[in-house]
């Protein structure tokens, strides 16, 4: 039996259209994985890591740091020494004509006065060492108008004939002081003492040399240097005509450098009539710091002034 002609014809086209399908098909994965092979993958940035560069140190840069300021430290308060009280009568001191430079213009006091006693007082200064404060003292003692004793040695008098001089015209005593400040006993400079004929020597020599420039001897009157003593000194010079030896009742202390405000209180502590107080003109004491008050603080309690003859 013959086959139909159309329907033959039906299932040709239908395998002809399928081949169509599956050939573009074929055509169009070809396509897609060439595609995709040229397009680059991204990049999941989970997955892979980029390491970072780590940056260079920077270079180290001093930083100064502000100095804050100090706080302004004032000066150091100068305590005024408490006034010192003495129960009994004290040994004259030792004095030395050296000793340490005073601090000028250090703070003084005055203690509280006692009673008002009348009397006298003496006043007398040693001048062996410097120049040192002479010509302000004898300008105090002037405005003032203290009359007083200088104990003056030759060698102080050869270096300073002009104060000797002024010393004299202003009315005050000049006495000898012996030649150099050599200790008659040895007991102060360790150097062994003075023969009967050395000592009488100290103070002619001295004599010479002051005399001329006073107008007159310093017979019969002198001190002992450091107040070094012992039983020949007044038989030893008596030939030369010294018989009036000159100490003292209150030391001022000065010559150790003892602080003006002290020797105020001291010297006015121990006032009493008839006293004879001594100082020293040198630059190493502060006596003359503290004479305005020591002789204003005398006269207030009564007290006036006389040459220790």
């Amino acid at each position: 039996m013959a086959r139909s002609p159309r329907g033959g014809g039906g299932r040709s086209w239908w395998w002809l259209l399928l081949l169509v399908v599956i050939g573009a098909g074929v055509v169009g994965a070809r396509s897609m994985g060439r595609q995709r092979a040229e397009t680059p993958r991204s990049v999941d940035p989970t997955v892979v890591k980029v390491a970072t560069p780590t940056p260079a140190p920077r270079a180290f840069q001093a930083v100064a740091t502000p100095t804050l300021p100090r706080a302004t430290v004032g000066p150091t308060r100068t305590s005024v020494p408490t006034r010192v009280v003495l129960t009994s009568t004290p040994r004259a001191a030792t004095p030395s004509p050296v000793g340490a430079t005073p601090t000028v213009g250090a703070a003084t006091s005055t203690p509280t006065h006692a009673a008002v006693t009348e009397g006298t007082v003496a006043l007398t200064f040693d001048a062996g060492a410097d120049r040192g404060y002479a010509e302000d003292v004898l300008d105090i003692l002037r405005d003032e108008h203290v009359i007083a004793s200088f104990g003056v040695t030759g060698q102080w008098a050869h270096a300073n004939p002009d104060l000797v001089r002024r010393m004299a015209a202003d009315d005050h005593l000049v006495f000898n002081h012996t030649l150099d400040h050599r200790s008659f006993t040895g007991v102060s400079d360790q150097l062994g003492g003075l023969s009967p004929a050395r000592r009488r020597a100290e103070l002619d020599d001295a004599d010479a040399i002051i005399a001329p420039l006073i107008g007159h001897s310093t017979r019969p009157y002198y001190r002992l240097p450091y107040g070094d003593d012992d039983a020949h000194v007044v038989a030893d010079v008596l030939p030369a005509g010294y018989s009036q030896k000159i100490g003292w009742t209150v030391d001022s202390l000065g010559w150790r450098g003892t602080p003006s405000a002290e020797i105020v209180a001291r010297c006015l502590r121990l006032a009493a009539p008839g006293a004879v107080y001594v100082f020293h003109v040198g630059r190493a004491s502060q006596d003359a710091i503290a004479l305005p008050q020591i002789i204003r603080g005398l006269r207030d309690r009564g007290f006036g002034f006389r040459h220790v003859d």
